[in-house]
């Protein structure tokens, strides 16, 4: 263990594996291990690649819904993931049904059905795979929790007492997220919502989110409080109100020992804690931030305004909101988090291509060392475990992608490690 931080030097751009530094340094401070990363280990020619066209799609129909056509089934997604015999599951929250799809795409089980007994579903808001052989699927309005085993037959349901934890967490409301854990814990958030919010036109403002673990017995541990949704003033034709554009704040979970991660856009960092609440280990790159040209900051707008485009008039309130966002001058160090089988942590980012959304992951040991950078396709809908589902394996990664008329599809990308 090293004493100290490496003399410093001119920071470089992102994902450059060339820079005046190299390697990474570790410290102690107060039982909080820091990691430092200089350099990413490997260069992107020695190092993992994944796939830029879908190996899988799911819900690339021609909109007639021929026989055996399940292309009307990909519609608000709420959680995916691939099993390890290669089926995919796909959660719908508007047919409120748990679907799995053969490697093929031929549809091969259907689980749940709307309604609130044993093996339906309100409102499934997530998805959770515990492997090898079981679906756990969380309704929204802290609804009941559905496990399945893969070949399609409930096992066990059980609620949460909302009441219990409103009355240990003050903030929490019966909209609050929920975002499992695999001891059968959960993380929720508490959002700092000011109902007098009301920022001038073109002025954005944060909306702090705390975020706190709820255990199996009700007691709770603040994870602490993160930037969250970036709100800007509207002028909505006339009348000025705020718009919600994009939220900061991402977490994952995983690795072994079991761990949550949580960073925002602001920082380059992302903070370790345990399943209890302590925070473990502080992961950071010393790299500069990544500067946004003109052309950047319009396809960066386009980006964010394309989600709009699946809602009825969204596109309209759509550029409004876009109009009044204030330029960045440079992207987020961090975009998205997710945590594969392996435990290894992928962050999401952007590289200098300028093509709006992020476009590359690096890649974090489960020891927090930075291992490397790879290009990524750049998707329509952002990948964000608190917003958007993806999911991310150790040989495949599933995203929601739209087409060309605002139809979802679901996409599978081979990753090839090559060790």
């Amino acid at each position: 263990m090293l004493s100290s931080l490496a003399p410093g030097c001119d920071r470089r751009d992102p994902g450059d594996p060339l820079g005046a530094e190299t390697g990474f340094t570790i410290r102690d401070s107060a039982d909080i291990e820091i990691v430092e990363n200089h350099s990413p280990e490997y260069p992107p020619e020695r190092f993992w690649r994944m796939d830029m066209e879908p190996e899988i799609v799911l819900g690339d129909g021609d909109g007639s819904f021929p026989a055996g056509d399940s292309a009307h089934l990909i519609w608000q997604v709420s959680g995916l993931a691939r099993l390890e015999d290669g089926r995919i599951a796909v959660l719908s929250r508007g047919n409120r049904q748990l679907y799995l799809f053969e490697p093929t795409g031929e549809l091969s089980r259907v689980m749940g059905r709307e309604g609130q007994g044993p093996g339906e579903f309100g409102g499934p808001a997530e998805l959770q795979y515990l492997p090898p052989d079981t679906l756990a699927v969380w309704d929204s309005w802290f609804g009941p929790v559905n496990y399945f085993n893969t070949d399609g037959e409930l096992i066990r349901t059980w609620s949460v007492d909302l009441d219990k934890v409103m009355g240990a967490a003050s903030g929490v409301t019966a909209e609050s997220r929920r975002i499992p854990l695999a001891d059968g814990s959960f993380v929720t958030e508490i959002v700092k919502d000011d109902p007098n919010l009301q920022p001038s036109v073109g002025v954005s403002v944060r909306l702090p989110i705390e975020f706190v673990r709820v255990e199996q017995e009700y007691a709770i541990r603040s994870l602490g409080t993160w930037e969250g949704w970036e709100v800007v003033g509207v002028d909505f034709g006339g009348l000025v109100g705020p718009g919600f554009t994009y939220l900061d704040a991402f977490l994952a979970a995983g690795s072994d020992p079991p761990s949550i991660y949580m960073a925002d856009g602001t920082r380059d960092e992302i903070r370790q804690f345990s399943f209890g609440g302590r925070l473990v280990r502080i992961i950071r790159r010393s790299t500069a931030p990544l500067r946004v040209s003109d052309e950047g900051h319009q396809a960066w707008v386009t980006y964010l305004a394309t989600p709009w485009a699946t809602f009825p008039g969204g596109e309209d309130r759509a550029e409004a909101v876009l109009r009044a966002i204030p330029r960045r001058d440079f992207h987020p160090s961090v975009a998205g988090l997710l945590v594969d089988p392996a435990g290894y942590l992928w962050v999401s980012g952007w590289s200098a291509s300028e093509v709006g959304g992020p476009d590359r992951w690096s890649v974090f040991s489960p020891e927090g060392r930075w291992v490397g950078v790879l290009p990524a396709p750049t998707l329509e809908v952002p990948c964000n475990r608190l917003s958007n589902p993806c999911w991310m394996g150790t040989d495949f990664f599933l995203a929601i992608r739209l087409d060309e008329l605002g139809r979802a599809l679901v996409e599978g990308y081979r990753i090839r490690r090559d060790d």
